[in-house]
């Protein structure tokens, strides 16, 4: 019993890291599974789970990217938004059908597996840098 307890052990280090990777958090703001859809033209989108666990709201107002001239708040429609409302306590989805976040003049495809950076700027929390999968459909957030 106390082998496979030892064998397993790195296992699940792995798996936790793993879990981790993928979850985002500074000044109260966590933000969870960023993913955006691989790109066929000079535009993506971007999705995840934003919460504020912090006492006060903020909102988070923009970002920017190395591999793209833009970033954009959308709504459900595609037109443009300033900010999302970030309250204390409650999440903020950006999944395909509703709220995304733009990238318009992409310098290069999006492929599947691909990473990049995305730095989110918030009213009053400092900037926080993510990091971004590119996937087929990660919408279960």
């Amino acid at each position: 019993m106390r082998r496979r307890h030892v064998l397993l052990a790195p296992l699940t280090l792995l798996l936790a890291r793993g879990a981790r990777a993928d979850t985002f958090g500074a000044s109260g703001i966590t933000i969870d599974r960023p993913w955006a859809k691989p790109s066929v033209a000079e535009a993506a989108a971007v999705f995840m789970a934003l919460m504020n666990d912090g006492p006060r709201a903020d909102r988070l107002v923009g970002g920017t990217t190395p591999i793209a001239a833009d970033v954009f708040l959308r709504e459900i429609d595609g037109s443009p938004l300033e900010f999302y409302d970030l309250e204390p306590g409650r999440s903020v989805v950006l999944k395909p059908g509703r709220r995304y976040i733009a990238l318009r003049g992409l310098k290069r495809i999006l492929a599947v597996d691909d990473r990049f950076p995305l730095t989110l700027e918030f009213a009053e929390a400092p900037p926080l840098e993510i990091s971004v999968v590119v996937a087929e459909g990660l919408d279960d957030t």
